[in-house]
C-alpha cells in the first residue's frame, strides 16, 4: 500500500520485516507472477509491462530456501535451465558463488555425481551450486529469497561473501530474517503491514535506536 523506492544498478538491498509483511508480495510482482493493480514497476523509466515476459524473466534470477538438485554431476545442476552453458561459464558462476575452489578439489571435478537431492553435499555447499545455477544465465537482478534460513553460520557466511562479490556486477534484492544475512546491503527497506517505514543504508538505521532495524538487529546480536 502506497510503496515506493528506487533500486540503482549493481547496488545490493535488502528487504526485511515481520513475517506477512509483504515482502514476497513485492518479489512475486517484480517477478512478474502478480500483476500491479495500481501504479507500475519501471525499469530505467519504462513499465516492466511492456517488455515481454520470457526476456524479463530470462534477465531475472531467483534462489530460495527450497533446494532443489537433481541426482546428476555438479556440471548437470549447474547447466539446469541450458544445457548449451559452456564449461567457462559454468566455472565463473562457480566462482561467483564461492563453490569454485571445492569443485576443483574433488576427485572428479564438475562431473561429481550430488547424489538424490544432492545428499552427498553439505546445505552450504548445495545452496552455493544453486546460486552457480542462477548466475551461469547472467541475471541482471538476483532475488534471493531467505536463501541462508537454512544454513549454519559458517555456510551463511559463505554466502555472504558471494553477494558481496556481486556488488556493482548485479542487482541484488535479498528477502531475510537473519539479519546478518543483509548487514553488508548498501540499502535496507523494511517493511510492516504492507507498507515501507524505514529506508535507508544498515549504519542511518542503527543509529535510531526507535527504528525496527535497531531494535530487532540488537535483540539477535
Amino acid at each position: 500500500r502506497g510503496i515506493d523506492f528506487k533500486i540503482n544498478r549493481g547496488l545490493i538491498v535488502g528487504l526485511i520485516g515481520p513475517s506477512g509483511a509483504g515482502k514476497t508480495t513485492i518479489v512475486d510482482l517484480i517477478l512478474r507472477l502478480h500483476n500491479p493493480q495500481r501504479g507500475a514497476i519501471l525499469l530505467d523509466g519504462e513499465d516492466i509491462a511492456n517488455i515481454r515476459l520470457s526476456e524479463w524473466r530470462q534477465n531475472i534470477g531467483y534462489v530460495s530456501q527450497e533446494i532443489f538438485l537433481l541426482n546428476e554431476t555438479i556440471a548437470d545442476n549447474i547447466k539446469f535451465y541450458s544445457k548449451d552453458i559452456r564449461m567457462d561459464d559454468m566455472e565463473r558462476a562457480a566462482r561467483m558463488a564461492n563453490i569454485y575452489e571445492f569443485i576443483n578439489s574433488l576427485p572428479n571435478k564438475f562431473d561429481t555425481i550430488v547424489g538424490e537431492r544432492g545428499t552427498l553435499l553439505s546445505g552450504g555447499e548445495r545452496q552455493r551450486i544453486i546460486l552457480a545455477r542462477v548466475l551461469s544465465r547472467n541475471p541482471q537482478i538476483l532475488i534471493l529469497d531467505e536463501a541462508t534460513s537454512a544454513l549454519d553460520n559458517e555456510s551463511e557466511l559463505l554466502i555472504q561473501k558471494s553477494i558481496e562479490g556481486l556488488k556493482g556486477k548485479v542487482t541484488v534484492l535479498a528477502i531475510a530474517h537473519r539479519l546478518s544475512t543483509v548487514k553488508a546491503s548498501d540499502k535496507l527497506i523494511v517493511l510492516d503491514g504492507g507498507k515501507i517505514i524505514e529506508e535507508g543504508s544498515p549504519e542511518e538505521l542503527l543509529k535510531n535506536k526507535d527504528f525496527y532495524f535497531f531494535k530487532v538487529y540488537n535483540l539477535r546480536t
